[in-house]
């Protein structure tokens, strides 16, 4: 009874309460700020969201069978060191990005003798690295425990029965995995989804998300209308987790 009521309380302290003030101060300004703007708002951060668990999806997927197939020190290291970003904080990591992708964007203006000023920097290519570099660790760590679920003596078996390495795939490895990708991909995104230093300083020109908006509410002292942008990604967020949810109770029938 206790250990309920306990966690009942963290529930109500955590979400329940600052939801709740968020949905008053939606009904008292909230709404006279809804305008087209917000329909941007949301779709740069779901768009952005989405690219960014592709990309940290595809990379994870990778190292995590290279640790895999490997099982060795290097193959270990290798995902260890690329899961730092995660430990880094986004701004300083941000600024780390940017300095070496103008680097690299002088270096191709000046071989190629390119009359521009920038090639990459201000694009969607370096926000997309930089939330990779952050965020990576998120994708790795389910992705690992997918595949540490598949032993080589299951692989094994199914090959001694006669499936050919497709069949193996189709099997044996998209089954088992299909819980670790759905959690990868929506950690990701909804990581992504309330991300802010790394947006704010690698964005392109206009691109504005949800997460934007509630900075520059906030740093005006305008509480009242960020609770509006505050209230679209709590709802935002609470979706992947639902399906989280869904699909985890799936795989363990």
């Amino acid at each position: 009874m206790m250990a309920t009521l306990g966690c009942l309380m963290v529930w109500l302290l955590a979400f329940a309460a600052p939801f709740v003030q968020l949905l008053q101060w939606v009904w008292q300004q909230g709404l006279g700020d809804l305008d087209s703007r917000y329909i941007g708002f949301a779709f740069h951060s779901v768009l952005l969201a989405g690219m960014a668990a592709f990309c940290v999806f595809v990379l994870a997927l990778l190292l995590a069978w290279n640790e895999y197939q490997h099982r060795d020190r290097s193959a270990r290291l290798l995902s260890q060191i690329a899961s730092v970003g995660y430990a880094v904080p986004g701004s300083v990591l941000a600024v780390g990005v940017f300095v070496c992708v103008a680097w690299l964007d002088n270096q191709l203006i000046a071989v190629f003798e390119l009359q521009k000023h920038s090639l990459l920097k201000g694009t969607v290519f370096v926000l997309l690295l930089a939330l990779s570099c952050r965020f990576l660790s998120v994708g790795l760590s389910p992705m690992n425990s997918a595949f540490q679920r598949i032993g080589r003596p299951l692989v094994l078996a199914a090959r001694s029965l006669g499936e050919s390495q497709r069949g193996v795939l189709r099997r044996v490895y998209l089954p088992l995995l299909r819980t670790g990708s759905i959690t990868a991909l929506l950690l990701v995104f909804v990581d992504v989804m309330k991300e802010m230093p790394i947006t704010l300083m690698t964005r392109p020109f206009g691109w504005d998300t949800l997460a934007i908006r509630v900075f520059e509410m906030t740093s005006e002292g305008e509480w009242q209308r960020a609770a509006l942008p505050a209230l679209m990604l709590v709802l935002a967020g609470l979706l992947p987790v639902y399906f989280l949810v869904r699909s985890s109770e799936g795989g363990s029938r």
